[in-house]
Order: structure tokens, then sequence, then C-alpha cells
């Protein structure tokens, strides 16, 4: 993905859900002897008010799991609100 179009729809991504209502949990592997390791680009998105968890770890990017984690998760909670 271009790293603009990418830094893009992340803003807007950003944008799905208020400011503070969604928690944003990332994974970081490091080696033997804590030497450095791979990176981990899986996301877990966890909706605070409703609780619904949201994990991906489809894209090598993590900007681009944070994006498609958001969208999963803004239509699992209007699935909820329905």
């Amino acid at each position: 993905m271009d790293l603009n179009f990418s830094k893009q729809i992340y803003g807007e991504a950003k944008k799905l859900f208020p400011e503070g209502a969604v928690e944003v949990l990332v994974a970081r592997a490091t080696g033997p002897a804590g030497q450095p390791g791979k990176f981990d680009p899986a996301v877990c998105l966890v909706h605070k008010a409703s609780g619904i968890e949201v994990t991906c770890n489809d894209f090598l990017s993590q900007t681009e799991n944070y994006i498609a984690a958001a969208v999963r998760l803004r239509i699992a909670c209007d699935k909820r609100d329905r």
C-alpha cells in the first residue's frame, strides 16, 4: 500500500470511534535473552463500552492491520446496536 494513501486511510479509520472509546493492543516479540526479535504487526482493538474485541493479523503492516481491525470493529458494533 502506498505510504501516503496508508496514512490517509489510517486517519479516516481513527475517526470511526470517538477519542478514548477504543483500546489498542499490539504485541512485539523479542529474541533469546531479550535480544531484538521479529516485529509482530498484529493489532487488537477493544471497544470499551461494549467489550467487543477484534484482532487482525492479515497484513505485514501494523497500520494496515489497524485499519482492517477498526473497520471490522465498527461493523461489529453497528450490528450489535441494531
